[in-house]
Parts: C-alpha cells; sequence; structure tokens
C-alpha cells in the first residue's frame, strides 16, 4: 500500500505541505499576513460548511469531506479548520500494488505528490477568500441551503467609508478622477491624514479608466483627439495627482462548484498597510501547534486509503477604518 511508505507517514507528509511553496502570488496576504496563535479561542464566531474545489469550513472535530463524498458536515467549534482530502480509488491501490511495470507503481507515488500539492494550493486559496471576503466587502458571508447552514459575520466597516461615484464609470460624463480624490480624502479624514498605499480593481473596472473622457483630457488636454490611454497613462496620471497607485485582482477561487471573483467587477477598494492578521490556530492533527498539516488514512476493510490536508485560519481584521469602498 503506498500509504504505508516512510515518506507518506503524517510527520514527513506534514513536513512536505510546510513547505510547499505558494503556486501562485496572493495579493492580499500582505495586509493580513499570517500570524501563529496558540490559543483556540481567538475566533469571531464559528465557521462550518462546505466548500466542493477549493477546500472545506468544517468546525472543531469535524471529518475531512471527502471528494466524492456527499455526507452532511455539521461542525461546533471556537476556531474554522480549512480542511480537504483525496481518496486512493481501488484502480490506484492495484497499480501500486500489482504494478505491470515499475512506472506503474512509480506515477501512484508522484500522483500522491501531485493530489497532495492541489490540495495544498485549496487551502492557500480558500484563505485568500476568506481575506478578500472581509477586506472588499467587510463580512464572511457563507451560506449552504442544501445542509442549512449560514454564516454571516460583519466585521463592521465604517458605513461612511463605503462611497459611491457621482455618475457611473461607464456612462458619458463619469468622473472617476474626481470620485478617487474624494475617496481618498475621505480615508485620510479616518486614518489621520494618511493616504491609502493602493487601491485594487479588476480589469473590467481598469477598462471603463482606459476609455475615460476625464482621465483623456487631463493627459492630454482637451485637444486629444480620442487617443487611446495605456495602463501607464493611468498610473502616471494618478500619480502626478498625489493619487494611490492601483493593482488589478482578477483571482477567481471556486466555491461549491462555482467560480467566485474575489474582487467584484465596478468597485474600488482603498487599502491602507497592516490591515489585520491571518490567525492561524493549532489543531491536533500538526500536534496541537499552528500550521499546515497533512494527515495520511489507511483502512483495512474494506482497503481504502486516503490524505487529508488542513490549516486553522481566520481572518482577524484590525484596521476597518483603513477601508474605503468606492461602487463606480
Amino acid at each position: 500500500m503506498p500509504l504505508h511508505l516512510n515518506e507518506f507517514q503524517q510527520p514527513q507528509l506534514t513536513g512536505y505541505v510546510q513547505n510547499v511553496p505558494p503556486a501562485r502570488e496572493y495579493l492580499l496576504a500582505n495586509f493580513m499576513p499570517e500570524e501563529p496563535v496558540y490559543d483556540i479561542n481567538f475566533a469571531y464566531n464559528v465557521i462550518n460548511g462546505k466548500y466542493a474545489e477549493a477546500a472545506s469550513i468544517t468546525g472543531w472535530n469535524a471529518t475531512a469531506p471527502l471528494r466524492d463524498t456527499a455526507e452532511q458536515e455539521r461542525a461546533f467549534g471556537q476556531v474554522a479548520k480549512v480542511q480537504h482530502g483525496f481518496r486512493l480509488d481501488e484502480t490506484q491501490l492495484l497499480q501500486y500494488n500489482r504494478p505491470r511495470a515499475e512506472q506503474e507503481s512509480n506515477a501512484v507515488i508522484e500522483g500522491i505528490y501531485t493530489s497532495t500539492d492541489e490540495l495544498s494550493q485549496g487551502v492557500d486559496d480558500i484563505k485568500e477568500y476568506l481575506r478578500a471576503q472581509v477586506i472588499y466587502n467587510g463580512q464572511l458571508v457563507y451560506n449552504d441551503d442544501e445542509n442549512d447552514i449560514h454564516l454571516n459575520i460583519d466585521f463592521g466597516l465604517p458605513s461612511e467609508n463605503k462611497l459611491t461615484a457621482t455618475t457611473q464609470w461607464s456612462e458619458e460624463g463619469a468622473t472617476p478622477l474626481t470620485d478617487i480624490k474624494a475617496a481618498v480624502e475621505q480615508y485620510k479624514k479616518t486614518n489621520q491624514k494618511q493616504k491609502p498605499v493602493v487601491m485594487h480593481i479588476t480589469s473590467a473596472t481598469e477598462a471603463l479608466l482606459l476609455n475615460n473622457e476625464q482621465i483623456r483630457t487631463q493627459i492630454y488636454g482637451t485637444d486629444n483627439g480620442k487617443r487611446l490611454l495605456t495602463k501607464t497613462d493611468i498610473q502616471n496620471a494618478f500619480s502626478a495627482l498625489s493619487l494611490p497607485p492601483y493593482q488589478v485582482n482578477d483571482d477567481v477561487i471556486v466555491v461549491q462548484g462555482d467560480e467566485v471573483q474575489l474582487l467584484d467587477d465596478n468597485k474600488v477598494v482603498f487599502l491602507g498597510a497592516d490591515l489585520g492578521k491571518t490567525m492561524i490556530g493549532p489543531t491536533v492533527e500538526n500536534n496541537y501547534a499552528p500550521g499546515k498539516f497533512a494527515k495520511p488514512s489507511i483502512k483495512e476493510n474494506p482497503p481504502e486509503q486516503s490524505v487529508i490536508v488542513g490549516e486553522a485560519p481566520f481572518p482577524a481584521l484590525k484596521r476597518k477604518k483603513s477601508i474605503v469602498t468606492l461602487s463606480v
């Protein structure tokens, strides 16, 4: 059986997932860096539910849902445990135990590592999803009607920091530079006259800026001949007006089989530095220490082998006044 190998025992496999580099850059990790905690009482609420494709948010002591099961996950706890797993099917076990060639058994081992990497990435993805929910929306909202699990945690972003453009940016006569200046001034009011360090938008929102007449006039004057704007033009205009630079975040996470944008189109989010922490709590599987874990499971009758990868994260927002949203 492949999971009987020393390299797939829990200490070795846990060490492996803790050292797997992130598969991609997570923009929001810089604003809420991870911080290990040893007290499971840090969570704002119990988080439970089911995320089929990325990872599952389950409660303390809940079993990790395997991807080929539809069992209901019920949870209670003080720290959410993000975890998911994969199961070696009968064909894979036969390929390893009775290989027609050495390459066949080696392929099973390589497949275990590949699947474990994917599980680890799924945990990283869901941490970014949690951060995005908090930073971009000020809430953690999750509804699973099938299992009657509903979650809504409001982090209390100031209502005065939620602004709307004077004219929708898709309409003629829109004034995004004026709207952005107003948002920066609102940010300064609640942050001791400090400016935001960056604003986040999607490519769809960026396209509105690239087609805007106010920005074109700012750069080329009134007799501009409808010249095309570039991304560099936009950034330079912002810099000249002492406005923060922007970053495009088009990241998508698969949640319950659906692709979910982390940031909505037609929305600008102004961010300060050090918004909070992504708390990483302890787990039994990681020997009561914070951090990612990997747990192999072996059953003999009937034969079954599986691997679970998880972690106990929670996005703790500390500087809610340092977020301003602008609906455009």
